[in-house]
């Protein structure tokens, strides 16, 4: 069960504390002599008439600020571009280029307009959008081709007036492809294209790219490498352990996809659940399908809005699953998860083990098993740690909290209860009734009520 109830509460607290990190060095006005010959020959070949060029040097990177000629891009764009290429020989591998939100293909407006980020109500546009193009890591550096995506950033209010920003990723044909919050702003230097390990580009070009698909980004982590692509009109993620062997598929399905693409026995086996209500409650699908090493297994994954929280429910071909199942990634013991994130969890939760990780609404969720306690931690797309929550019997609230309740003149209306941490604090989140009204209070060990939110 995944709870966001309190999530802007979290989120404003987030500046506050971040991790460990570190960038390259960047000069911003390096000696002519160390842009290489081989780069600025390679930029003027693919940016002739290229006007205010400057350059800076990032790692072992060369970029070049620049304003791109009407005969490179499409003049509506009109705005500045970033372009990195290998210093040492001259290899381009991405650029970015500010452009407005008219001059976006008409599929990503209307794929952004039909995505939950369109609601005028909740997200706003900020006037921040570029195109990002990067080398196309399945086809010989030397051709030049690129793979391209649309970055849109929103900016939601949310409960407690915190105010949070989230970049939006889409495919040229409107796929929502990723979600960032709170991203760190690196000039995407986190988005350059990373080449694949053989085994794993001779998978991808079979699996995906010869049956019309396109991979988008490749990230080798230390327990494997992790793989986005899109096919057949669907985002897929897919994962790869350190010895180039593919686990699991990740396939994003839609509500559209109620209808003749889910396998009637997998809606009957949602729509028996508890949690379910009517398919206008269904938020996300995704379906997963693993590898021999795991039985080749295929489930899917619904993520329900109810009364209080965002519930998964997992079914397969069996019906309804108790939990998540559980997968063994293969070689290298765990789920990707950044270095960093793995060194706080070290840190805070000693002899704790990562079991699971994903992405919603553009911020990580880790799964942890600590003290024998599954806990799920929350952080955002700078990787700075949000929340950490775990559910507990009602019966093991502390005596105080259970007095801060009665004499709030509440009593539950749930035999299960959440720990929150936080940054700024810990308390509990419990569900409660009070002249027949249901709340949900954040209350604190010593008793004392936070927040009272009616449903």
């Amino acid at each position: 069960m995944k709870r966001n109830t309190f999530i802007g509460w979290t989120l404003a607290v987030a500046a506050t504390l971040g991790l460990w990190s570190c960038s390259e060095q960047v000069n911003p006005v390096p000696d002519p002599e160390s842009v290489s010959a081989a780069v600025q020959e390679a930029f003027a070949a693919r940016y002739p008439g290229a006007a205010n060029v400057t350059w800076s040097l990032r790692g072992e990177y060369a970029v070049a600020s620049f304003t791109p000629a009407a005969a490179t891009y499409a003049p509506a764009w009109g705005g500045s571009s970033n372009a990195w290429f290998e210093n040492r020989n001259g290899a381009w591998n991405m650029t970015e280029t500010d452009i407005d939100f008219a001059s976006l293909p008409a599929a990503v407006r209307e794929g952004f307009e039909a995505s939950k980020y369109g609601d005028e109500a909740l997200w706003s546009l900020t006037g921040d959008v570029d195109r990002l193009e990067r080398r196309d890591v399945m086809l010989p550096t030397a051709e030049g081709s690129a793979v391209v995506v649309y970055v849109l950033e929103v900016r939601s209010a949310v409960s407690g007036g915190a105010v949070t920003t989230v970049e939006l990723y889409f495919s040229p044909e409107g796929i929502l492809v990723g979600e960032v919050a709170d991203a760190e702003d690196d000039d995407y230097e986190g988005q350059l294209p990373q080449q694949p390990a053989a085994g794993i580009s001779e998978w991808l070009q079979s699996h995906i790219v010869e049956k019309g698909g396109r991979v988008l980004e490749i990230d080798a982590e230390a327990g494997g490498t992790e793989v986005e692509a899109v096919l057949e009109g669907r985002k897929l993620e897919l994962w790869f352990d350190k010895a180039q062997a593919w686990v699991y598929t990740r396939t994003d399905y839609y509500r559209r996809d109620l209808t003749g693409a889910i396998p009637s026995e997998i809606l009957a086996a949602l729509r028996s659940s508890e949690h379910y209500t009517t398919d206008e409650a269904i938020d996300e699908i995704e379906k997963v399908e693993t590898n021999a090493v795991n039985g080749s297994r295929t489930w899917w994954k619904f993520e329900l809005e109810t009364r209080w929280d965002e519930v998964d429910v997992y079914v397969d071909q069996s019906g309804l699953l108790a939990g998540r199942p559980g997968l063994d990634p293969g070689q290298g013991g765990v789920e990707p998860s950044p270095d960093e994130v793995a060194a706080f969890i070290a840190q805070q939760y000693p002899g704790a083990r990562i079991v699971g990780r994903d992405y919603d609404d553009g911020l990580l969720e880790v799964e942890i098993l600590h003290e024998n306690i599954l806990k799920e931690l929350l952080f955002n797309g700078r990787r700075e740690w949000l929340r950490t929550e775990w559910e507990l019997p009602a019966s093991q609230l502390p005596a105080a909290v259970m007095a801060g309740i009665a004499a709030g003149g509440y009593v539950l209306d749930d035999d299960e209860a959440d720990f929150v941490q936080s940054p700024s604090q810990s308390c509990y989140e419990v569900e409660v009734r009070k002249d027949y009204i249901e709340y949900k209070l954040r209350i604190d060990a010593q008793g004392t009520i936070l927040e009272a939110v009616r449903d």
